[in-house]
């Protein structure tokens, strides 16, 4: 098994070494198709593995309740319209999960968890941190875009063998500029950019977590625009 998982990491390095060589030399040519081919055929993309969110702290701040109303939501297949009715049903909800025979857990603590773990800058910065130093180059920056409600928090909650359960999917909007075209005060840093993307991509950062146990994986995958501008 060791042995199956250490062919595939080479795998893995080996591919997104060709690719970002392949992104380097197309970027200065000025050939957006190329690159967009040269990414589409890494199927790694698909599912690069994410570090599990930090243990929520031990009091949740009134700002991320704040952020959350903002948003749109889905919550067990429910949509939410940016209100504090999303916040209300969440607290009903997990009152209901933790009322269930066998599950050990206080709702206050349960829903403390799920705010924290749904706030969009977290699936934000590691989905940066994680794909710029992949599709980045000398040529090519990542930067986040303006279009961060474009695409609702989805999140289900339940209960399996006295279990909590949840799965949480969050989309972020990013663009690959060449740094050519951006201007040395706006490199670097996770300020969204207002400027069309030389391509926009979509970062989907899925979860599926045993709240009870603490047990989570979560993944990035990136979404690519099927036809340029």
């Amino acid at each position: 098994m060791a042995t199956i998982m250490t062919m595939n990491a080479s795998k893995q390095d080996e591919a997104f070494s060709k690719m970002q060589t392949s992104l380097s030399k197309y970027a200065r040519a000025n050939d957006r198709r190329m690159v967009l081919r040269s990414m589409r055929d890494v199927k790694y993309l698909k599912c690069i593995a994410l570090e599990t969110t930090s243990a929520p702290r031990d009091s949740l701040q009134a700002s991320e309740e704040e952020l959350l109303t903002e948003e749109n939501i889905v919550l067990n297949g429910v949509p939410f319209d940016g209100s504090n009715h999303f916040l209300s049903t969440l607290k009903e909800l997990c009152a209901k999960v933790c009322d269930q025979d066998g599950v050990w857990m206080e709702s206050d603590a349960l829903y403390d968890n799920l705010v924290t773990r749904m706030a969009r800058s977290n699936a934000s910065a590691d989905s940066f941190f994680k794909l710029n130093p992949l599709v980045g180059s000398p040529d090519l920056i990542l930067m986040p875009t303006s279009y961060k409600h474009a695409f609702p928090i989805k999140l289900n909650l339940y209960v399996a063998n006295g279990q909590i359960h949840t799965t949480l999917s969050t989309t972020n909007s990013f663009g690959l500029f060449r740094k050519a075209d951006v201007k040395p005060a706006d490199l670097g840093g996770l300020k969204a950019s207002s400027s069309r993307p030389w391509i926009g991509i979509h970062a989907v950062v899925d979860e599926r977590s045993n709240v009870s146990n603490g047990q989570a994986v979560r993944h990035v995958k990136v979404l690519l625009p099927e036809n340029l501008y």
